[in-house]
């Protein structure tokens, strides 16, 4: 099922019934400001393993947590170096996965598989889903769409292959098939693991 939101003021109503069914076990797919992504509440056990048998993938691969702010990301790592919190300010939001290590307090339910004590964590620079973090009571696990091998950006073709599997599908239209750009923060320094969408910003820091 396809939802249509306002792109500049999502329906805080929706969002809320949103929130509600995530909280029960949902998975939804939300346009992120790189490509479409499968989300589920990251506390919870129905929803992640509904996840990852959408994607059908190994529960020993990565997923993302997608966190409103540094604020919330903050309570689920490692203190940062100084230059690594220096630019994870500068730049975010934005199209950016910070490679960082987990503290004590990460979802077990999402992350208790992963075989390192490093996560994924993305800041999204998206209206959707920066809405819906402020409503919901925990961040998000995620992982980006894709099926064939391919990642997928038109909605419609989402709509074919996932329609009846998740329970909402967030219309973002055709986004353009840009990945997010992978920072390694968990030394002294960052290293960049893999360049994408946003290297300009860094570039020009």
């Amino acid at each position: 099922m396809i939802l249509e939101l306002h792109p500049q003021n999502p329906e805080k109503r929706i969002l809320g019934q949103i929130s509600k069914k995530l909280s029960e076990g949902g998975v939804y797919i939300f346009p992120t400001d790189t490509v479409y992504g499968l989300v589920a509440d990251s506390q919870s056990h129905a929803g992640v393993e509904k996840l990852y048998k959408l994607k059908n993938i190994s529960k020993n691969q990565p997923l993302s947590l997608l966190c409103a702010d540094i604020s919330t990301a903050s309570n689920y790592m490692e203190q940062l170096s100084n230059e690594a919190f220096r630019l994870m300010k500068r730049i975010t939001p934005g199209p950016y996965t910070f490679v960082v290590k987990a503290n004590k307090h990460l979802p077990r339910v999402s992350f208790s598989n992963q075989k390192d004590k490093n996560i994924g964590i993305r800041i999204p620079d998206s209206k959707y889903l920066q809405t819906l973090l402020e409503i919901h009571p925990n961040p998000l696990t995620s992982t980006s769409v894709f099926f064939k091998d391919e990642f997928v950006t038109d909605v419609d073709m989402i709509e074919n292959e996932y329609g009846n599997k998740v329970d909402g599908i967030i219309d973002g239209g055709i986004l353009e098939l840009e990945l997010s750009t992978i920072l390694d923060c968990t030394g002294d320094g960052i290293s960049i693991l893999r360049e994408g969408k946003g290297m300009d910003l860094i570039n020009s820091l």
